[in-house]
């Protein structure tokens, strides 16, 4: 999976922390799957903020996918919270592939 990084410079201790849990259970992924979609090939996009509460990890599909699929979908990202990613409508919680 293609990673993405933006932000400050200076991340806090606990962003860092943060991101290294999310690419931890990232490891060998490209996509993710919800009970009614699976989005495959996408991208992490790693905000890093002041600290851990402004640091905002998503994993989005291609932008090609979503043209493709136009109104069948419904989750199109994949946000991390609390040590799990959800999706980004629906907040359920999505498996990795």
């Amino acid at each position: 999976m293609k990673i993405n990084y933006h932000g400050t410079d200076t991340p806090s201790p606990e962003a860092i922390v943060k991101v290294r849990d999310a690419l931890f259970l990232l490891d060998g992924m490209n996509g993710f799957r919800t009970p009614f979609e699976t989005w495959r090939n996408c991208e992490a996009q790693i905000t890093f903020g002041d600290d851990a509460a402004t640091t905002s990890i998503e994993i989005a599909p291609p932008a090609t996918a979503l043209v493709r699929r136009r109104g069948n979908w419904r989750n199109s990202r994949a946000i991390y919270r609390d040590g799990l990613f959800r999706a980004n409508i629906t907040n359920t919680e999505v498996e990795l592939i």
